[in-house]
């Protein structure tokens, strides 16, 4: 066994016996890096229902022209409405084992066509 590979072990043992326990039963990690632009989300809850992560970047432009002789250097970096969503289900009532119902829609009062209000 080589010195990097025990010195490898010893740094595992001492992250994981520091490493917070995660008791998620639903966990979300991204991590977006658009040339030094960086990005995190994390998130932990603690039910199981379905949830989803949308990650948008509709326009992302990265441009680089060096030259060392005679010296010309342009970097242009465009970045636009980058969108990062985690959108979970709402709960339903937990513990009893059934599906929330939906709430009743407003009541919209009827007006008359010929009504001058």
């Amino acid at each position: 066994m080589g010195i990097f590979s025990l010195t490898k072990k010893i740094k595992n043992k001492i992250t994981n016996f520091f490493k917070k326990e995660c008791h998620c039963r639903n966990k979300d990690q991204v991590h977006l890096n658009l040339d030094g632009l960086e990005i995190f989300l994390e998130r932990c809850m603690a039910y199981d229902k379905p949830h989803e992560v949308t990650i948008v970047v509709p326009r992302a432009e990265l441009r680089k022209k060096i030259e060392k002789g005679d010296e010309l250097e342009e970097i242009e970096i465009l970045l636009n409405s980058i969108t990062v969503v985690s959108s979970p289900q709402r709960p339903s009532n937990e513990g009893n084992g059934e599906e929330a119902p939906l709430p009743e829609p407003p009541e919209i009062p009827r007006r008359s066509l010929n009504s001058k209000e």
